[in-house]
């Protein structure tokens, strides 16, 4: 019994992985004008690279610094210096406005992505992503 609750789980978080590499091919582009919307063109470049990576089918658990780098930018994470650009980029953004919202669910969805490659990670299948 004890097996299989292990094995159930572990194939929930292969299936959220993989949720999460098909959301990055379909909706890379809203992941990309978010990171531009509230980071710059640097951080547009960064999302690109990921969404390149998943659309050829790379490794994206090897991006997995920039993913978790991305979902501290998109939670306003970056913008608690007051000399960064991305502070300014995230107050300046109206709460109302819908590429706040779809920002937040880039940020909702590099969570849930996240957290399913650590899982995997802890499982023993695969290994910490090195690139940044």
């Amino acid at each position: 019994m004890k097996h299989s609750t292990h094995m159930t789980a572990l194939l929930r978080h292969v299936t959220n992985a993989r949720d999460f590499c098909r959301w990055l091919e379909d909706n890379g582009d809203m992941l990309i004008a978010a990171a531009d919307l509230l980071g710059g063109a640097d951080w547009a470049e960064r999302a690109r690279v990921i969404v390149t990576v998943a659309r050829t089918g790379g490794p994206v658990t090897a991006r997995v610094h920039t993913l978790e780098a991305l979902s501290r930018l998109l939670h306003g994470g970056h913008a608690d210096s007051l000399d960064g650009s991305e502070a300014f980029l995230f107050s300046s953004l109206h709460p109302d406005d819908p590429r706040a919202t779809n920002a937040m669910r880039c940020a909702e969805a590099l969570d849930r992505g996240l957290r399913a490659m650590e899982a995997l990670r802890l499982a023993g299948l695969t290994t910490r992503g090195v690139t940044a």
